[in-house]
This record gives C-alpha cells, structure tokens and sequence, in this order.
C-alpha cells in the first residue's frame, strides 16, 4: 500500500525518522508511514526492541525499514543523536514522540529525580533531536518538517501531572519558537496535541472502570482516541501537504478543549 489516506497527503518515498516508536503512539505513527510508502527509520531506547520492530513492520508493510537504539536521556545524547542521523542519511521529516509517562501525583510529593527525568525525556529530547535535525537541513540547504507528540495537558490544568504538563506546555514553546527560527529556511515544526489515548500508558486507567467513565464523560465524543487516529494527523505535518503549517498545535481530542 502507498500513496494517500483519507487525511493524509502522500508521503510515498518520504524519509521519516520517529523517535520513541517500539510502542503505543510511535508505533502506530511507524505502521502507518510503513503501510504507505514512506522509508521509517525508527528508534526506541533498547536496539534490540527498535531492530525488532523495523523487522516486523519491514515484513507486514513490505517497506524498506530500519530501526536504532537510542537513549535520549543519556548524558551523550547528541552523540548518540549524530550517529543516528549519520546511520538514516537524508531525511525529509522528523517526529518526535518519546516521552516519560506522567507521575500521578500532588506537586508537594513529586520528587526532584521524578522532576528531572520527565523534564530531560520530554523537553530536552526535542529541543536536541530537533537541533540535530535542523542543523543537517541547514548544512544541506534542504527543507524539512518536524513534529512533536505533545499533550493537552499542555493547554489545561490537569491535577496530579504538574511535572508532565510542565514539560508538554514547554515543548509547545519549542514549537513555536523553532517555526519562526526556521521559517525562512523552509524547516516546518508543529506539534499534535492528544487528549486521552489507548495505549500502553494508559492501561490502567483504562481498566479502572470508575476513572474511565469519568474521564470519557468528559469528552464530547465519549472515549479515548486510538493511535492511529493521533498517527493520520502526525504524518498529516510531515507531508507536503501542510506546506504552509508552522508553529501550530494541533489538539486531536475527541473535542476534550471545545467541551
């Protein structure tokens, strides 16, 4: 399968590197690159779980995909991100999704490592992966797109997840800051908001039948999101399609913030 989906703009032959995509959210946004068309150079923190997944998904979608350990909360991260990006050669478009899941707890009780850790996965990741990124598009005189995974724990205040939203609302500033940056230098970035979705991170809510209800009745459209509903509008960003977007938010919530 390649070409377009309902939603999407083509993105056939396009070399995409999704960070943080051996499960959830960036496993779905890399199924679905795979299926149509584009080359998807993937990572996740181990390389054993990142080659399995290129490998699976290289079977199932008969793509060309590769996958590469990287721990972007190492103290040699930038290293690590360099010799990536020397492994993927060109790129076209880069989506940002790792992140550390929320410690659900009051702010008097969220510990100083809680903090830092949540900080250095969710907003010290981008800003490096996205400087790394830019930097090759600048040094190429080529264009490109980038794309963060954020939250809209970022746009409203969500009790017990101070850290977390912090860190999202922060990207959200990256965001906007790098568009007007980059403008001129044809390197778009813009950023997908997800209400709540059903992954892996949110197991337990979702099994917590009390807290599941009361969470869903809350949003207008009566439930969690599914992955690859947050994956058509990433790879939406990343097409040329959404040549003229940049700096913009996009909140993929079931209507969460209108509600």
């Amino acid at each position: 399968m390649s070409g377009t989906a309902p939603g999407i703009g083509d993105i056939t032959g396009k070399r995409l590197l999704i960070v943080g995509a051996s499960r959830g959210i960036g496993l779905a946004i890399a199924t679905r690159a795979a299926q149509l068309g584009a080359m998807v150079h993937l990572t996740a923190r181990s390389a054993q779980a990142a080659a399995g997944t290129a490998a699976a998904l290289a079977a199932t979608a008969g793509a060309q995909v590769t996958g590469h350990g990287l721990d972007i909360a190492a103290a040699d991260a930038t290293a690590r991100l360099d010799a990536v990006l020397q492994a993927t050669g060109d790129l076209d478009a880069l989506i940002y999704n790792a992140g550390v899941s929320p410690v659900y707890a009051r702010p008097e009780h969220i510990t100083d490592a809680a903090f830092d850790q949540i900080m250095t996965v969710n907003l010290r990741g981008p800003f490096l992966a996205a400087r790394a990124f830019g930097a090759r598009c600048l040094t190429q005189g080529r264009p490109g797109a980038i794309v963060f995974i954020a939250s809209v724990a970022s746009l409203i205040g969500t009790p017990r997840v101070a850290a977390y939203s912090a860190s999202k609302a922060g990207v959200l500033g990256l965001t906007r800051s790098l568009a007007v940056d980059w403008a001129t230098d044809g390197i778009r970035i813009n950023a997908v908001a997800p209400g709540w979705v059903a992954t892996d991170m949110t197991q337990g809510l979702q099994d917590n039948r009390h807290l599941h209800d009361s969470l869903t009745a809350r949003v207008p459209m009566g439930r969690f999101a599914q992955p690859d509903e947050i994956a058509d509008v990433a790879l939406f960003l990343a097409s040329d399609s959404a040549r003229y977007v940049t700096g913009s938010v996009y909140s993929v919530d079931g209507g969460l913030l209108a509600g």
